[in-house]
Parts: structure tokens; sequence; C-alpha cells
């Protein structure tokens, strides 16, 4: 699986895909590797949506990169991300962790 990023004003964001070798989500699910990059115009993606597929990097493989998680999550392994691939959304604020999945 992949790495996705929506979150399109980051440094490490590269079409959609995270570049960063280092990935760390906290505790509450956001995304501390966020490094915003002013230069970068958000681009609105509503506008295209139905009409013309985005341009997208080349697949990332998860295996590449080095994503530790305090998150309480089904998928943390101590302090390990162990998903198969993660996508990271843009809540306006933060960057979190989509593929959170809350440990009971």
């Amino acid at each position: 699986m992949d790495i996705n990023c929506r979150k399109l004003n980051c440094k490490h964001n590269k079409k959609c895909v995270c570049n960063s070798k280092q990935i760390n989500i906290d505790n509450c699910s956001v995304c501390q590797s966020y490094d915003c990059d002013k230069s970068k115009p958000i681009e609105d993606l509503s506008k295209i949506m139905f009409t013309k597929t985005p341009q997208y990097e080349n697949f990332r493989h998860i295996k590449d990169a080095n994503i530790e998680c305090s998150a309480h999550c089904v998928f943390n392994d101590k302090g390990k991300c162990l998903a198969n691939g993660i996508i990271i959304i843009d809540d306006k604020k933060n960057a979190l962790c989509g593929t959170l999945i809350k440990r009971h």
C-alpha cells in the first residue's frame, strides 16, 4: 500500500503522495511531520472533481518510510505503524491520520 496525503500545502506532499522519510503521528492522530510550505498554492480540487482526474505522483510503498505513532490505534505496534498504507487528511487546521482505527 502507499502513503497518501491530502494536506496539499505540506512541503513533503508531492502530488498527493508523502515523500517524508520520517512520519510522526501523535496520540491525537495529528501528523507532527506536517510542515507548511507557504509557497505552494492551495489547489481547489472541487472545481475538477467530476470532470478531470488530478495528477498524482507515482506509488510510494509504506516500507520506504519510518512511521512512528503514539495514537491509541489498532495499527500501532509499540510505537510503529503496521498499516498496509496510510492517508493523511486535511481538516483545515491540522494534518490528521485518516487511517486511524481506535483500539477498544
